[in-house]
């Protein structure tokens, strides 16, 4: 039997609120707010996500994606980013069961990594992921999604 779920976060155009923990290298801990923005434009879809180190507003992540839109019964797509630290970066978005699953790496191969947003209800997911570099972690991230 199978199910078809219907994916807020990446479907419809909607702002979310994130909160959650970013880990870094040596596994220190620290809280994380921000926001990611959904808007989709003819041909193109946009996700603007901003991510910050609660107390420290000197840190904060920002990414740009550039999705090409889902096709009629399709479950992949492709996209493109830009990140002021990392530079250009490709991947993927494949919807499975609950999740949307991202793979993706720097266009210069040096950093690859994965993450995944898990629906929970229609107002919340779940994103997961981490970001590695010669088979060391440089970060990884636990933060909620909530629907605006």
């Amino acid at each position: 039997m199978t199910r078809a779920i219907y994916h807020t976060f990446l479907l419809d155009e909607w702002n979310w609120r994130a909160s959650g923990i970013y880990i870094d290298p040596r596994t220190r801990i620290y809280p994380v707010e921000g926001e990611t923005r959904v808007f989709h434009q003819e041909g193109l879809w946009i996700i603007e996500a901003t991510m910050r180190i609660v107390g420290d507003e000197g840190i904060e992540f920002t990414n740009r994606y550039e999705v090409t839109p889902l096709g009629e019964g399709a479950d992949v797509t492709t996209w493109r980013s830009y990140n002021p630290a990392l530079g250009r970066m490709e991947g993927c978005f494949v919807l499975v069961d609950d999740s949307v699953i991202s793979l993706f790496e720097t266009e210069d191969g040096r950093m690859r990594g994965g993450e995944y947003f898990r629906l929970i209800d229609d107002d919340l997911y779940w994103n997961r992921g981490t970001l590695t570099s010669g088979g060391t972690k440089v970060s990884s991230w636990s933060v909620e999604l909530r629907r605006l």
